[in-house]
């Protein structure tokens, strides 16, 4: 029920609050890392780019349909010089609400998501909710059976826990301490996927940099 929604996007609905709407407090710092670091990882393995050595290669200069496939293209076509990984993952972070926009556009526009307008002190601002409960509440069960071993994790799977747990949506994912802590376990436990192995590098280095300037 969830092969229609990408990688990023089931990232993208489990950082919404299910109770509350909005962002989850806890998401919210590593989510435009993260949402970047898996739209990469749909790149590849469509084989519209590569990672060699830690550096992006454009494997295929292609107009996309898809509009936040096509987002993330664009600026690395007109680049002459590769880049590595880490720095555009740094280039799309700093972009991070324009590209928040155009996944809350798009899963609205799938029925996933839905918006409704709040104020504050007679301010108008959006406020996004869940929809479609029942398809990221079977996301969120994907990531809790990967992490708590109930099958055998598929690559998607797997990365997608991993995305889960950089965003800090372990308790997200596993309400009850005791089950978080072991999903925490099992989540260093993962076996790498050769297609996310570079990527998680380099969210591991945004991430780091971004505790080291908060502290």
């Amino acid at each position: 029920m969830t092969q229609d929604l990408k990688l990023s996007e089931k990232l993208f609905c489990l950082s919404v609050n299910p109770k509350n709407g909005g962002i989850l407090m806890n998401a919210s710092a590593a989510l435009s890392m993260t949402i970047a670091g898996s739209v990469f990882v749909e790149l590849i393995k469509k084989e519209l780019v590569s990672i060699e050595n830690g550096v992006v290669h454009l494997e295929k200069p292609t107009l996309q349909n898809d509009e936040i496939h096509e987002f993330f293209l664009k600026p690395i076509r007109l680049r002459e010089k590769d880049r590595k990984i880490r720095t555009w993952i740094s280039w799309f972070n700093a972009r991070g609400r324009k590209i928040r926009k155009l996944f809350l556009r798009d899963l609205v526009r799938k029925n996933v998501l839905r918006i409704e307008e709040k104020r504050f002190l007679f301010i108008p601002y959006d406020k996004i909710y869940l929809r479609d409960r029942e398809l990221v509440e079977n996301i969120r069960k994907e990531v809790e059976t990967t992490l708590l071993g109930k099958s055998s994790p598929t690559d998607d799977s797997i990365i997608l826990a991993v995305m889960a747990g950089k965003t800090n949506l372990l308790q997200r994912v596993f309400p009850e301490r005791a089950q978080r802590k072991e999903a925490a376990r099992n989540l260093k436990k993962l076996p790498e996927t050769q297609v996310s192995k570079a990527v998680q590098e380099a969210i591991q280095m945004m991430h780091a940099a971004v505790v080291a300037a908060a502290t």
